[in-house]
């Protein structure tokens, strides 16, 4: 009996139930078979029982509860996340309600294919640019003054531009990154074009209304020579999506705060005249719609010319906004190869509607069909192209975006991805009339040694026609334009033509003549109810202002400024 009780003294509480271990049987077992064999042994056992029923008692009583949450710590842990939720529905709520308020009165128009403002906005908006057109102060054309020349994307409060920066929306899946269009549908991304030009209003108005028509929504237009002048910038202003800046102190100050004067990309272009110095101003230029268009919450901005079309070929709806939705989210730059239109006469005045005929990029044709042709094509012209042959490029609109030439964008944050269009193209009409041979005679003031017109110019063909003025005159201009640029052999044309160098591509030929078509019909609605629209121009008034200007140019009335 002392040995049981002793084992039963050395239990402890909290531990296991179950008795210390034994040698043989339980000691419950053998007290029953002692019992049987002893009434004294049972008797004595009894106060044994007694100690271990009371030691189990003590056990059970010294178990911890269990753990039970109190009512306010789930109140003070759920409420801040009730008011976060409660947060998101009411600024989803009254982001809608902003978006009903803003579209109040405005109606779809079927001829132009998107919603317009009444009529009544719509002629307070053009008595706003005409009040500042006569003040003499086209600045005021440029949508915001706050530029950021460091690139940080930061924007001023207070020059009354609104600010959507990209970002993210709320879908079913979850938080989308919406930065460039990512995602979105192509129905609702935001195209933009940017553009410097010194053609004439009725080749501008061509130019914009066949990107509209292809859904571009809007127009960073940085005019210069006859398209600076002040009836020009009014009537472009009028044009829905257009934002023009004319020469200006403001803006040349705006460009000397450009981060782009203290890096190396663009610094072999610095201090050089002619081409060059297009070249850089043009680049200024693209910053400064990138930054804008950050502001106003534009996913893809294209840089391109006035004598380029864009040829969204290979989508099943002919747009470019379709083009765009089927690049994958990964990738930042879409190139357009350049196609370059080619007269087959000298007598072309109106290139958009004459010129169907089309040398491909050799990113679009078998390489050794371009290698074995290569000489037939060229002829004596120091190129296979005329001018470039790198094509020009579109660009996501996302943080650190920045120029890199007129062709190219880059990231200061990344190295961004880039892809070509497999069938899309910019045509590129260069060249295509004698008139443009003509306007480019006095365009620059360049000695004719050959280091002084690599600092001119930075294209080869724009030099030898530089040089050539020197050596003839107007007739035998003409002789060298027909042997170098117009393309007569018909059976030189049928040959690349089978072998898929060139091509021929009526759209923007059908597409022009369409538009003006129902340009000049709105104008003689206008007028037939007694209305002045100037903005309205016939293809006649089109063509003649081309003429006129192509004589200016000639002249040498054609301007620049400094910009530096």
């Amino acid at each position: 009996m002392v040995r049981a009780t002793a084992r039963i003294g050395s239990w402890r509480l909290g531990d296991d139930f179950s008795p210390p271990p034994t040698r043989g049987r339980p000691l419950r077992t053998r007290a029953i078979r002692d019992a049987r064999a002893s009434p004294a042994t049972s008797a004595c056992l009894a106060p044994l029982h007694r100690a271990r029923a009371s030691l189990r008692m003590l056990t059970l009583r010294a178990a911890p509860l269990p753990h039970r949450r109190s009512p306010l710590v789930l109140l003070l842990v759920a409420l801040p996340a009730a008011l976060a939720l409660l947060a998101l529905i009411l600024q989803v709520r009254e982001s809608g309600a902003a978006r009903h308020r803003a579209m109040s009165g405005v109606a779809f128009d079927p001829a132009l294919g998107r919603r317009v403002p009444p009529a009544g906005a719509r002629e307070k908006g053009r008595q706003q640019h005409r009040r500042a057109s006569d003040g003499g102060d086209f600045s005021a054309y440029s949508v915001g003054a706050a530029f950021d020349p460091d690139g940080s994307g930061r924007s001023s409060a207070g020059d009354g531009s609104r600010s959507s920066k990209p970002g993210f929306a709320l879908t079913r899946e979850g938080l989308l990154d919406t930065a460039g269009g990512k995602g979105k549908d192509a129905a609702d991304l935001k195209v933009m074009i940017s553009t410097t030009t010194s053609d004439a209003l009725g080749k501008i108005l061509d130019w914009a209304e066949y990107h509209r028509l292809l859904g571009v929504d809007y127009f960073y237009m940085f005019v210069e020579g006859k398209a600076a002048a002040p009836e020009v910038v009014r009537e472009l202003g009028k044009f829905p999506g257009m934002t023009v800046w004319a020469p200006s102190e403001a803006l040349d100050e705006r460009r000397g705060k450009s981060r782009i004067w203290g890096e190396n990309w663009l610094g072999k272009f610095f201090d050089k005249p002619c081409n060059n110095e297009l070249f850089v101003r043009q680049s200024l230029n693209m910053e400064i719609a990138i930054e804008t268009a950050r502001r106003e919450g534009v996913d893809w901005h294209v840089h391109i010319d006035t004598d380029e079309l864009l040829n969204p070929a290979g989508q099943s709806e002919f747009g470019v906004k379709p083009l765009f939705a089927n690049v994958p989210d990964e990738v930042d730059l879409l190139v357009f190869p350049n196609y370059e239109a080619c007269p087959e006469h000298d007598q072309v005045k109106d290139p958009f509607r004459e010129v169907t005929l089309f040398k491909r990029n050799f990113d679009h044709v078998v390489r050794n069909t371009y290698m074995e042709n290569y000489r037939a094509v060229t002829g004596q012209n120091p190129n296979y192209f005329l001018t470039y042959g790198n094509g020009k490029s579109a660009a996501r609109i996302q943080d650190g975006l920045r120029p890199n030439g007129a062709h190219r964008f880059h990231n200061y944050l990344k190295q961004p991805v880039e892809i070509k269009a497999a069938e899309a193209s910019v045509l590129h009409y260069t060249y295509t009339t004698f008139d443009n041979i003509l306007s480019r005679k006095n365009r620059c003031d360049c000695p004719k040694d050959e280091e002084s017109l690599k600092q001119c110019f930075i294209l080869e063909f724009d030099r030898v026609l530089y040089t050539k003025w020197d050596e003839m005159n107007e007739r035998e201009m003409r002789k060298f334009y027909n042997e170098r640029v117009v393309y007569r052999d018909e059976a030189l044309k049928a040959k690349i033509l089978s072998n898929g160098l060139f091509q021929r591509i009526y759209t923007p030929q059908l597409a022009i003549e369409g538009l003006r078509a129902a340009r000049a019909a709105r104008a003689m609605d206008a007028l037939s109810e007694g209305g002045d629209d100037e903005s309205e121009f016939t293809s006649e008034d089109s063509r003649r202002g081309e003429e006129e200007d192509a004589e200016a140019e000639a002249e040498g009335e054609g301007g620049g400024f400094i910009v530096r």
